[in-house]
């Protein structure tokens, strides 16, 4: 956090939206940033084995990485085969809050079904100050079944209860003394703090989550999705710049995740992972370069599949690959809708 000033728990002054460090640094208007999902690691089977995960972290950040997404993951479920980095979100984001300086700290995603907005609000709201305003808000609808009855939680139901979460954080974090009548509970005469750095949390959403995508385009700020063959995805992208209303100067980005397995021979050509590549770096590049130019404004890469050491894998792309593809924030060109 910004350890020298007043920490604004009340919202009475937020920062401006468009000077959002989490935001700057993650997104640039005008070209594709990188970034990385929690586990950096190669492993086999759910569990990773967590070595060394901080110092990781942190050489991803020097390399250049823009951005580091975390995963939430409640419950081992052994058929769908992936705990993510195993820790509590919110634990895991304020121990690397204070382990880095610039890199932006995303959740991908939070799974608001299956938690009180009012605890998800309080967490997010906490580590956006504690990392000095580098919080992106990834958010989902669940994808888990398994882990919903654990909750006493309906997960047919589950498309519902995702937006009604959602409008309570809204509303909680961004209203002072706000007067809240929701399924989810009630509030009058109180308020949650701390409020926001910047008038708003920055809230992604992950797929479509049973939502409309009309939906998406209102009340996020964002879309993480996932792999799709190059002209659809140029076509998703399309529309969604269309209903963001990105000819008009509003940013809302679009993100993508993908599986990455960097072969060792650098020309190596690209074979087809389950929503990624293995491939050799000189044909990333071009493949980066066109997903650059259908309108991707970050790339998140999964490392779960990499074959070599991902601390190779990043010194190898911080030397031939990430040049090409910085964090945002060198100029100031974002143009974010207030």
């Amino acid at each position: 956090m910004y350890e020298h000033a007043a920490v604004d728990v009340q919202g009475t002054s937020p920062l401006r939206w468009a000077e959002h460090p989490g935001l700057r640094h993650a997104f640039s208007q005008d070209r594709m940033t990188l970034g990385v999902i929690t586990p950096l690691e190669g492993f086999t089977g759910p569990v990773p084995t967590l070595a060394d995960h901080a110092q990781i972290i942190q050489q991803a950040e020097h390399a250049g990485f823009a951005s580091v997404w975390v995963r939430d993951v409640p419950l081992l479920d052994p058929g769908f085969g992936d705990t993510g980095q195993v820790f509590d979100t919110w634990a895991y984001l304020g121990y690397l809050a204070a382990k880095t300086e610039k890199i932006s700290l995303g959740t991908s995603s939070v799974v608001l079904p299956l938690r009180h907005p009012l605890d998800t609000a309080k967490a997010a709201t906490s580590i956006d100050h504690l990392s000095g305003g580098r919080l992106l808000l990834g958010v989902a609808t669940g994808d888990r079944a398994v882990e919903f009855p654990a909750y006493g939680i309906d997960y047919d139901t589950r498309g519902e209860r995702f937006r009604e979460t959602l409008a309570y954080l809204r509303t909680a974090t961004e209203q002072q003394f706000p007067k809240i009548s929701s399924p989810l509970g009630v509030m009058n005469g109180t308020d949650l703090l701390p409020k926001p750095t910047h008038t708003r949390l920055p809230v992604f959403m992950t797929g479509r989550g049973q939502q409309d995508i009309d939906w998406i385009a209102q009340h996020t700020d964002g879309w993480l999705f996932y792999t799709l063959p190059l002209e659809q995805q140029a076509l998703n992208i399309k529309r969604w710049r269309r209903l963001t209303g990105r000819d008009a100067g509003t940013v809302k980005p679009f993100a993508q995740a993908t599986y990455l397995d960097l072969a060792d021979s650098p020309t190596a050509s690209p074979r087809p992972l389950h929503q990624g590549l293995s491939i050799g770096r000189e044909p990333l590049r071009e493949i980066l370069h066109a997903w650059q130019g259908i309108g991707i404004d970050q790339l998140m890469i999964n490392f779960k599949h990499s074959r070599r050491p991902v601390t190779e894998v990043i010194d190898e792309l911080a030397q031939y690959v990430l040049p090409d593809f910085p964090p945002g924030g060198h100029t100031d060109t974002t143009t974010h809708a207030a």
